[in-house]
């Protein structure tokens, strides 16, 4: 059997071979066809092989090839701020947009990021629901400036617009503390508090342990958690008006923290040695009145 007979198979057992428009079926590692020598691209989205003739990816509808992102040691030839555009564009939640052409126009439900990085360039979900028959659809196609158009957006928050979230510093008996590590920005690779934005009709404490179970695994009674304090100083967070609740919780000795949802990983670090690394946000004052806290010293002069 030849190699090229051999490659063939493999991709079709693995799923990755990809057809081209003469008929025959390649390898993903051809980026010719191998019948006609046709050239094939990557979509950068989704990493699928596609013909030269599809202008869209055969899997997701992404018109992006990876080649166009460059080479990590040559230099990628998009900015991040380019990225994003032909992934997102103008779209926000709310907004209201067209594909450009008829019974095309969508609501934006829903933008997350999507689950097939490419290297350190994401990829993200958005979830639709269309005007003409209410079906509702998730799919990483980016967005294209040459067909795409806005039909309306929704009103910007404004500068006084303020979010809430709730954060978690939960405590061994040894005294560590239960950090992770944040996965996108603002501040992605930096060490936090397990936290994040409260939902619809959550109240913070409810809001707080739900974020610590998504996000180590860990999971506590929210009427077990003792609050903290608030914390909502100008420029705590890069994003806007933030106003955060944060909550100790005491946790056994052997408790199996697992990084999950938005945490890269997560450590068990001593309180004090915690203090002496670069948090996130305001989570070191967080940690230094939970530290007041725990030693009794919280109030006294």
């Amino acid at each position: 059997m030849s190699t090229y007979e051999t490659d063939l198979a493999a991709a079709k057992r693995s799923r990755t071979a990809w057809g081209c428009g003469c008929g025959a079926d390649n390898p993903a590692t051809y980026d010719a066809c191998h019948d006609c020598g046709r050239p094939s691209w990557t979509c950068a989205a989704c990493g699928t092989v596609n013909p030269s003739a599809r202008s869209n990816c055969n899997e997701c509808d992404n018109a992006m090839p990876a080649e166009l992102l460059g080479d990590r040691e040559e230099g990628f030839e998009m900015t991040w701020e380019e990225w994003i555009a032909t992934q997102i564009g103008p779209r926000v939640v709310g907004g209201r947009y067209n594909h450009g052409h008829a019974g095309s126009t969508y609501e934006v439900l829903a933008i997350e990021r999507g689950p097939r990085p490419l290297g350190t360039w994401p990829v993200w979900d958005i979830s639709v629901r269309y005007d003409e028959d209410g079906r509702e659809r998730t799919h990483c196609t980016g967005w294209d400036a040459r067909r795409d158009t806005v039909v309306t957006q929704p009103p910007a928050d404004g500068e006084d617009a303020w979010h809430y979230t709730a954060d978690v510093v939960a405590v061994d008996p040894k005294g560590r503390v239960l950090l992770i590590e944040r996965r996108w920005d603002p501040f992605a690779g930096r060490r936090a508090l397990p936290g994040g934005y409260l939902e619809p009709g959550e109240d913070s404490r409810v809001g707080a342990a739900r974020e610590l179970a998504e996000e180590t695994r860990v999971r506590v009674s929210a009427a077990d958690l003792t609050p903290i304090g608030t914390f909502d100083a100008p420029g705590r967070d890069p994003r806007g008006r933030f106003s955060t609740d944060a909550y100790l919780a005491r946790v056994p000795a052997d408790t199996v923290a697992v990084a999950d949802d938005d945490a890269a990983n997560v450590y068990w670090m001593d309180l004090n040695a915690a203090l002496e690394v670069e948090l996130a946000f305001d989570h070191a004052d967080i940690l230094r009145a939970a530290s007041r806290l725990l030693t009794g010293k919280e109030g006294s002069c």
